[in-house]
């Protein structure tokens, strides 16, 4: 579990270990001044293997415009005792926006990639600089265990300016999936495939043809099992809001006629897990009510397109305060992490037991979940007490 928490000045990156039901271990990962945080471009902290850990976060450019900032990378050697900076996954130093950042497991090291805004230009620019493509693109990059970074290579380069991207890695190589985009304003996401170290020509995921002026900040997410592959994503082509999603059994080469998960005008933040070989989990918010709370609900997917009843877990505020809600799959259950509204802004953390899916709802006031111990962060090391909920600390002030 990885939080940002503000410090006196500036902000730090922190995370926490769980392991067999407890938080074992909590640490830092940098602090400085100046950090970009927002809503829906967050930084991450991904443990490659056992050992070999990495992190991102974004830093604001000095003298840049508000939405220029940068990408800097972390690794760990020993499972988060001790990190190392190692710079930018971009080397391009221009003023510009780079981030919607994805660490995966790429063969024995790490890849990364990124949204890339050195081309981008507004459309009364672009007759000034005809040398750039005026376009955001997707870029990749590979950290070796010793730091070192690869040569970048695009990915993509017509792409939507700020939706988060989603990397899984199954038995032959990565399936990355992200929103695209074209010159006519065609945003719809895809998918390319990374064998023998180089990216496949991108190909359309779930196609539908939405065009709309302006990002939808609402990014898509993919999953791997062995060689089997869900992928989900929001879409409002034909001002329709809809959760989708298709399965793929040969590791990402096609996906399968798209599932509709939700209709019913849904928010997206979509998140995605196995439950086992057969079984996928799907997490996303819900239309808001007239009371202006959306809920987090949850469905059961099969391959073969079978569908479980939506379970309704707790309400949300629609808004940005909510952040993006995660979650992660295992053996155990489905672990929920999300952020309060306003004025609390807890980061809350709990686990879903499988059984919970098989039988009535997950909705009520007080959700019926297994609160797990959580961490505090209130100084550097310290672990809470059991059932205590995890707390964040959003502004100056302590909630």
């Amino acid at each position: 579990m990885s939080w940002v928490a503000p410090r006196e000045e500036g902000h730090a990156l922190k995370f926490g270990l769980l392991h067999d039901g407890r938080w074992v271990k909590s640490g830092e990962v940098s602090h400085g001044l100046n950090w970009f945080v927002n809503w829906a471009d967050y930084p991450s902290v991904v443990a490659i293997d056992e050992k070999f850990w990495v992190a991102h976060w974004l830093v604001k450019q000095k003298g840049g415009k508000t939405f220029d900032y940068d990408v800097r990378l972390a690794i760990s050697d020993n499972a988060g005792d001790t990190w190392r900076e190692i710079g930018s996954p971009h080397r391009d130093g221009t003023a510009s926006e780079h981030g919607f950042v994805t660490i995966f497991k790429d063969a024995n090291a790490a890849g990364v990639i990124w949204l890339d805004g050195r081309d981008y230009l507004k459309k009364d620019e672009r007759a000034h600089f005809p040398e750039r493509s005026g376009n955001f693109n997707l870029r990749y990059t590979r950290i070796g265990r010793d730091g070192s970074m690869g040569a970048e290579t695009i990915v993509d380069a017509n792409t939507c300016t700020c939706c988060w991207t989603s990397v899984a890695v199954t038995e032959k190589g990565a399936v990355a999936v992200w929103r695209s985009r074209t010159n006519h304003e065609i945003r719809d996401n895809r998918v390319a495939l990374m064998r023998a170290g180089k990216w496949t020509t991108s190909t359309p995921l779930g196609d539908e043809g939405w065009m709309i002026e302006g990002c939808p900040v609402n990014g898509p997410s993919v999953a791997a099992s062995g060689h089997d592959v869900v992928a989900a994503w929001f879409t409002a082509q034909g001002d329709r809001p809809r959760v989708r999603a298709s399965f793929s059994l040969n590791d990402g080469e096609t996906f399968g006629v798209p599932i509709e998960i939700d209709d019913m005008a849904p928010l997206g933040r979509i998140g995605l897990g196995w439950k086992d070989n057969q079984t996928a989990v799907i997490s996303w918010m819900t239309a808001a009510s007239q009371d202006k709370k959306s809920t987090l609900a949850f469905r059961i997917i099969k391959k073969d397109g079978t569908l479980g009843s939506i379970k309704r877990a707790l309400e949300l505020s629609p808004g940005r305060d909510t952040g993006v809600p995660q979650i992660i799959t295992n053996e155990e259950g489905v672990f929920l992490a999300w952020t309060d509204a306003a004025p609390d802004y807890g980061i809350k953390m709990v686990m879903i037991d499988w059984k919970e899916f098989q039988s009535g709802t997950l909705q009520s006031e007080q959700p019926q979940f297994n609160w797990l111990q959580s961490l505090v962060p209130t100084d550097e090391n310290s672990v809470a007490h059991n059932t205590l909920p995890f707390t964040a600390y959003i502004c100056k002030q302590t909630h």
